[in-house]
């Protein structure tokens, strides 16, 4: 049954009159005037501020933050949807200088927290209005190193929007004006970008290589411009990383909150995988008839096939099978359908990819995708609902408990995904079906094992390529094509040498190396499933409570604590992986079988 009454969202309940409407203008007029007011508070403090005005100071900008991230999901809700609109355009622009404000506005406080005397710093965490920003002030305090003065860090701030984050403002614009021409036989037909994608996973190998052929010819036409983009992002951030004394994934770290070891291993367990992904390779390349698959085989559907899955039946498998697991799971994904919070009209004109964002001041989340009536899709709408409903669970903390990491949002979107993976696999009983899931579940371990490290490697090249001089078009293919091809173990005919410029996460401003995390999600989430899945009745209140920790601890605590895991130890993570041997083992098994 269909809970949603609609394919698109409904943001005016946030604000009416969308961007150039006059609800927008009083808020961001509103906004910007209490932030320039907050930044000349701080900037006012002087070197050893009185605990108790820094704590007001600080509350106030606690409490002015999820007006801003609520006006900033709001127009960038806007963009996605209608990527050709130029008031939207023109308000995410302006939504820049807002977001200069506030980062401002955080800069003199943090330096405080970070210089000031050990008793100073004791004195302000025994303020009990703050208490609960206790492990936030103590990670600022420790994060001190990785900043420079408070006079370059302002400067900083108020360039960004014409520097780092206007190049990334750029990229959005270009790959949202981006068209593709597809001739899936019946002549040429216009889609956008994201729409081409989507035809990647089309059942038919011509739909899937005149897409790939397409979608290729339109991001080549905008690859120069794509190379001068990452050209500035990885700049500054080599500029950055050079003055402040550290390399390219010291920073990424803190802010996954997790410790360079634990990277280590998951990368180890991940190159450990290959010789099971090459079986698998092979595997769907004999059963396809072809000597090795192509790029755009990736995602061939194997097995049973059907008319595809509709949004109306993929909203009931979701909310039947997060109700198995956890009833307070399903309630909620009826309410984001109910609501309209959620966005999948399949029409031209809207940006690539999916996400989920949070409108903070109203406890609320928006989601964007298309809809495409393939196997991909009811998973993607599972893992942007896991996404939502962590952001439920944390709306209940104080707001400077909610800095969730990206490494434990994605577990939540991608444990969200394996409810709805297992429960479908449970329900295979047919030869046909069984190869089929296990198929989808192996492209999802390519994707997670192959894809996301080899974009992890390739993003690392960038900073070394990048001390040599601009990024060339020639220079990140040939890069793209050698890293890629070394991940997937020699196993491709062809790979996407324009991976680069298609693939956002390489230009997002905000944070480097928008890749790894994905991987890290994806394996958490296996042994999280693995460890709560069999608690019944109890595993709700169990997951919540890990949920709950996400925005305050890091990941090793809350492993350690909650679970008994060590994620230092490539054990732990070859312990993760074990899943996709069998499988392996499964899949060659049906083929053989069939």
């Amino acid at each position: 049954m269909s809970y949603a009454p609609s394919e698109t969202w409904d943001l005016d309940v946030i604000l009416p009159g969308g961007p150039a409407g006059a609800a927008f203008e009083a808020e961001y007029a509103a906004l910007e005037g209490a932030l320039k007011d907050l930044v000349a508070s701080a900037e006012a403090l002087p070197a050893i501020p009185d605990p108790a005005r820094l704590a007001g100071l600080l509350l106030d900008l606690e409490r002015i933050s999820p007006r801003v991230d609520t006006l900033y999901a709001f127009i960038g809700c806007h963009a996605s949807a209608a990527s050709r609109d130029e008031s939207a355009i023109r308000a995410e622009a302006r939504m820049a200088a807002l977001g200069g404000l506030s980062a401002r506005s955080w800069v003199t406080p943090r330096d405080r927290v970070a210089r000031m005397p050990q008793a100073a710093f004791d004195a302000l965490l025994a303020e009990p209005s703050i208490a609960h920003m206790r492990n936030m002030l103590l990670s600022d305090r420790a994060q001190g190193r990785l900043r420079l003065s408070e006079a370059e860090e302002s400067l900083l701030a108020g360039l960004s929007q014409d520097g780092i984050g206007a190049w990334g403002h750029f990229y959005d614009v270009e790959s949202g004006a981006l068209s593709v021409t597809i001739d899936r036989g019946n002549g040429p037909e216009t889609f956008s970008a994201g729409q081409g994608e989507q035809l990647m996973w089309d059942a038919d190998r011509s739909v899937r290589q005149a897409a790939y052929v397409g979608v290729r010819a339109g991001w080549s036409t905008a690859a120069r411009r794509c190379a001068t983009a990452l050209t500035h992002i990885t700049g500054q951030r080599v500029t950055l990383n050079d003055r402040r004394g550290i390399d390219e994934l010291e920073e990424p770290l803190v802010q996954s909150r997790i410790a360079r070891t634990t990277l280590d291993a998951i990368i180890e367990a991940c190159r450990e995988a290959q010789p099971a992904m090459k079986r698998y390779f092979r595997a769907k390349a004999g059963a396809l008839g072809l000597e090795k698959l192509e790029w755009h085989d990736l995602a061939a559907p194997l097995g049973e096939s059907g008319p595809g899955i509709t949004y109306a039946a993929a909203q009931d498998v979701i909310v039947r099978e997060f109700g198995a697991f956890a009833p307070g799971m399903a309630s909620f994904a009826e309410r984001a359908l109910k609501n309209r919070w959620i966005e999948v009209e399949d029409r031209p004109g809207k940006r690539a990819g999916g996400y989920c964002t949070e409108v903070a001041a109203r406890h609320e989340t928006r989601i964007f995708m298309t809809w495409c009536a393939n196997d991909k899709a009811p998973a993607t709408l599972a893992h942007e609902l896991g996404h939502a409903f962590h952001a439920e669970v944390l709306f209940g903390n104080p707001v400077s408990q909610r800095r969730l990491p990206m490494t434990l949002a994605e577990t939540a979107s991608t444990f969200a995904e394996a409810l709805v993976r297992e429960a479908t696999r449970s329900a295979a009983t047919t030869p046909a079906a069984r190869l089929r899931m296990l198929d989808g579940s192996l492209q999802d371990a390519a994707a997670f094992l192959c894809n996301i490290p080899a974009r992890f490697e390739l993003e690392r090249e960038l900073y070394r390529l990048r001390r040599q001089g601009p990024l060339e078009v020639d220079t990140l293919s040939a890069a793209t094509a050698r890293i890629f091809g070394e991940w997937y173990g020699g196993e491709l005919a062809t790979v996407d040498d324009l991976f680069w410029a298609r693939k956002l996460h390489f230009y997002i401003s905000g944070m480097a190396f928008y890749n790894y995390p994905y991987t890290f999600g994806y394996l958490f989430a296996g042994l999280v499933y693995e460890a709560f899945r069999p608690q019944g009745p109890a595993a709700e209140a169990a997951y919540r409570r890990l949920l709950a920790r996400t925005g305050d601890d890091d990941a090793e605590t809350i492993a350690r604590e909650e679970l008994g895991l060590d994620l230092g130890d490539v054990a732990t993570w070859r312990r993760a992986v074990a899943g996709v041997w069998r499988d392996v083992d499964a899949f060659e098994g049906e083929l053989k079988a069939g």
